[in-house]
């Protein structure tokens, strides 16, 4: 019966958070933790909400929640190296993103973004060849990737300096 119960207050979420009430949404995520503590999706899309509302220290531990309960859950990797690029966490940010790249599909489009945000990671770093090396991967995925190719365009600007 609990099962049931946070599945429904976890469809409730859902549909607060797909109608932009995203406060009321944070609520309904967590009624349904609170029943089941190992519900990994209302965990991640939780994060996801408290990332729309800026608040990305509590989303990182969301999702840390996840990779906790589902350490293959490689979407929960993909976010937690979003939120720590944010929080300016780099070193720990691309590690991330290489974890996530190791398990990935070169197919998929979140492999192309993890590469570019890894890239973002070691151009903070000041990593730049490695940063460069990155971006030029991403834009071989898609060579219209506009951000990665802007991206090159600093990196080239910082190694001239």
């Amino acid at each position: 019966m609990a099962l049931k119960e946070a599945e429904m207050f976890y469809k409730q979420a859902m549909e607060f958070l797909n109608q932009g009430n995203i406060s009321k949404s944070i609520e309904f995520f967590d009624s349904a933790t609170n029943i089941d503590n190992n519900y990994v999706s209302a965990w991640n899309d939780k994060g996801v909400a408290l990332m729309e509302l800026g608040k990305f220290q509590d989303a990182l531990k969301c999702f840390e929640q996840v990779i906790r309960l589902e350490p293959s859950d490689n979407m929960a990797w993909y976010n937690r190296g979003y939120v720590l690029l944010i929080l300016e966490e780099y070193q720990e940010a691309v590690n991330t993103f290489d974890l996530f790249l190791g398990r990935q599909s070169p197919k998929d489009d979140f492999y192309k973004y993890a590469l570019y945000m890894k890239a973002k990671g070691l151009y903070c770093l000041k990593e730049y060849d490695q940063s460069l090396n990155t971006a030029k991967k991403a834009l071989k995925k898609d060579k219209t990737f506009k951000e990665a190719r802007e991206l090159m365009i600093l990196i080239e600007n910082e190694k001239v300096k």
